[in-house]
């Protein structure tokens, strides 16, 4: 990862109590906030994104799944799923 250099001033009493709080160095510091804001404005832009043009609007979107057994399935596992699950047990197990 390619490092730069930060010089700034910020809130002084806030800097300390997250000094307290991490117990890391200011770099490991700065490191973890930076990833935390990056992470919350991605999930702000993706809920604007998905305000400003939902699923339930998007035609490609919209289809209609196959019919099938209600759920929750309560009937026997049928035999050809519960063979390729031995299967795969067994290859996994060698």
């Amino acid at each position: 990862m390619a490092r730069t250099r930060v010089s700034t001033t910020v809130d002084g009493d806030r800097l300390e109590r997250a000094r307290q709080l991490f117990g890391g160095s200011d770099s490991e510091l700065l490191d973890r906030a930076l990833e935390l804001l990056v992470r919350r404005l991605d999930a702000e832009r993706e809920v604007a994104a998905l305000d400003a043009d939902p699923y339930e609007q998007d035609a490609d979107l919209l289809w209609q799944a196959p019919p099938g057994p209600d759920l929750p399935y309560d009937g026997d596992v049928p035999p050809e799923v519960a063979a390729l699950a031995r299967e795969r047990r067994a290859a996994h197990d060698v």
